[in-house]
């Protein structure tokens, strides 16, 4: 057996003890080591997925904030647009103050164009104010004459309806009219609109059409009933019975490729009413420009039940001269037993024994209600 080392024990037992002491540090530090492994991991991550949360909300904020004000500037040109259809059909003052108006409260991309219009309605204003001064310059030298020729009746005439198309685009009040009454008739007029609608109302119960004409009659009638969609159209729009515009299509030929005072829709009216429509540019529309021509002349706003109201209106709309000559109008009345003859000829005057050979109106409206295309109040 080989004899013992007594050196040997001792450094046996140190090593034991050193790794008693080494096994002892290592569970420490392993359990200190894991455990803030452990504690530290869940914070780690419970911070990043704050710091997402956080890049979430403020993206969810901008894009809030984006769609309030999308929402904002969709709110502004809606109001705009509203607004606009309603202002341009008004007199020149008011899409003045209008214009002025958006000027300052538009966005700033549309501000300068505002104010170019705003510039553009001025410099009309006041040539139409100086048209004006001119006319009623002129009408007061025609009233003042002690016997006027009949070229001069007639051009006076034309001068106090041109000057009512001016007032109305303009916003003048007439000369001579209290702003605060409004009046349907023009101040000084012998005329009275009540009488001449009540004498309406009994002609149209007494006329009857020209059989060598009813087929012509006919004939047109079947136009205005093929197109009676479209003038149905202007009706919901403004307020005039459809078969009112039809009648007033007349004058252009009932021909949609022109406005109702007969002039090409491919440019502003060159005759009057002058310039329109003021707004947009042509090629114009036929319902765009018959709307603006019907706000022109205010007649949305006024009563139109009952034929009298009708026919009255339409024979404002060319004119009472023939009154002055004791002779029905043939615009209302031609084609029927009220008309026989009597006319103003080319230039200007009138010759009781000329015959105007176009149907009136009045019989034309008397052929749609026979036909049961109209009915009136």
């Amino acid at each position: 057996m080989a004899a013992t080392d007594p050196n040997a024990e001792p450094v046996v037992q140190s090593l034991e003890r050193y790794r008693l002491r080494l096994g002892f540090w290592q569970a420490i530090w392993g359990t200190l080591i894991s455990g803030g492994v452990a504690v530290a991991i869940p914070a780690a991550v419970e911070a990043y997925k704050a710091q997402l949360d956080l890049r979430k909300a403020e993206q969810e904020v901008a894009l809030k904030q984006k769609e309030i004000e999308s929402k904002a500037q969709d709110l502004h040109q809606t109001y705009i647009s509203k607004f606009i259809d309603t202002a341009l059909n008004q007199d020149i003052e008011l899409r003045l103050r209008f214009s002025e108006y958006f000027s300052y409260v538009s966005d700033k991309e549309s501000r300068d164009q505002w104010r170019l219009y705003h510039d553009g309605l001025e410099k009309r204003r006041d040539i139409t104010k100086q048209d004006i001064n001119d006319k009623e310059t002129r009408v007061a030298h025609l009233s003042a004459l002690p016997k006027q020729t009949e070229a001069e009746q007639i051009e006076l005439q034309k001068l106090k309806r041109e000057l009512e198309w001016n007032y109305a685009e303009v916003g003048y009040a007439r000369q001579d009219s209290n702003i605060t009454v409004p009046s349907s008739a023009a101040p000084g007029s012998r005329f009275d609109s009540k009488a001449i609608q009540s004498e309406a109302e009994q002609l149209f119960d007494q006329a009857i059409i020209d059989p060598k004409r009813l087929s012509d009659l006919e004939k047109v009638v079947e136009r205005i009933k093929a197109n009676q969609e479209r003038y149905r159209v202007i009706e919901t729009k403004t307020g005039v019975p459809w078969y009112v515009v039809a009648l007033v299509h007349g004058d252009a030929n009932f021909d949609f490729s022109r406005h109702l005072n007969g002039d090409p829709l491919s440019a502003r009216t060159v005759t009057v009413p002058k310039g329109r429509p003021v707004q947009g540019d042509p090629p114009f529309s036929w319902e765009d420009s018959t709307i603006d021509f019907i706000t022109l002349l205010r007649w949305q706003s006024v009563d139109w039940s009952g034929v009298g109201a009708v026919l009255y209106r339409l024979e404002t709309f060319n004119g009472l001269g023939y009154r002055s000559r004791n002779v029905r109008s043939p615009y209302v009345w031609g084609c029927t037993n009220l008309y026989v003859s009597g006319k103003f000829g080319p230039d200007a005057t009138f010759d009781p024994n000329l015959k105007d050979p176009r149907c009136g109106t009045g019989a034309l409206l008397k052929v749609l209600v026979q036909s049961k295309i109209v009915e009136l109040p």
